[in-house]
């Protein structure tokens, strides 16, 4: 050790025993900077879940309840076009059969007939014409490949299951027997459920006409939905026939 003329050094017992305690304060200064570093990281990535949450319950809130109310002023601006056509357009002859009155085919997005399903509380529904994302946001919609209510052939529409009103979302319960009403201006179709069935989603076939013992189109019609409830894996089908028909003498969408 090299000694300084005029000053003492210490002894070398107390010089070890300060370099030890110079170490414990660096390890104790480098944990505590580890520590806030924890606490800032652990503090940051709570506020992150935290607004994830926040975001998810947003989204879901508005999946169930926003949608609603868009599809609410859909309806309510499909009812008012309906009513206001059907209004302005003469009544058919109450001597014309309805089965051979077709109804005036609407653009994609206007108002086609109303739908109504006792069984499963579908009340005065109208239908639009067109089956794509924005259609189907104001209501069930009409397949345009497929007939016009009460034609020979199959009258398909398709309907959310789930959100945007979900007017399909108790289809499920839908038996042989039971009862769809599809009123237009010129006539209300009454269709009876013969079957129902889960397909695929390419399962387009479901639409297709169905031949009858006359070899001709059946008068019939097709309802489609997501399958199971929340997802889009499947399809549920309903398949009725047109029972009767009967000319329109005043009801109207309400």
């Amino acid at each position: 050790m090299v000694r300084t003329a005029g000053r003492p050094e210490p002894p070398e017992e107390e010089v070890a025993a300060g370099n030890r305690v110079g170490w414990r304060d660096d390890l104790d200064l480098a944990a505590g900077c580890s520590e806030v570093m924890v606490r800032r990281l652990l503090r940051g990535t709570g506020w992150t879940f935290i607004g994830m949450g926040s975001f998810v319950l947003y989204f879901l809130v508005y999946q169930l309840v926003g949608t609603n109310a868009v599809t609410s002023r859909g309806q309510t601006d499909l009812r008012n076009e309906l009513q206001r056509e059907w209004s302005a357009t003469a009544a058919a002859p109450k001597t014309a059969n309805p089965k051979k009155v077709v109804p005036k085919r609407p653009g994609i997005g206007k108002a086609l007939a109303v739908l109504d399903i006792p069984k499963i509380q579908l009340d005065n529904k109208v239908i639009v014409e067109g089956v794509g994302r924005d259609e189907l946001r104001k209501g069930p919609g009409h397949v345009p490949t497929t007939v016009l209510p009460g034609q020979d052939g199959t009258f398909g529409v398709s309907g959310h299951r789930t959100t945007y009103g979900a007017p399909f979302y108790r289809l499920n319960e839908l038996a042989k027997g039971d009862t769809i009403t599809v009123v237009t201006r010129e006539a209300v179709y009454t269709y009876s459920v013969t079957r129902t069935a889960i397909v695929r989603p390419t399962d387009t076939q479901v639409l297709d006409n169905v031949i009858g013992p006359d070899n001709k189109p059946k008068a019939t019609i097709t309802l489609t939905t997501c399958h199971p409830r929340y997802s889009a894996r499947q399809r549920l089908i309903v398949f009725g026939n047109l029972e009767f028909a009967s000319t329109n003498t005043g009801k109207v969408a309400a």
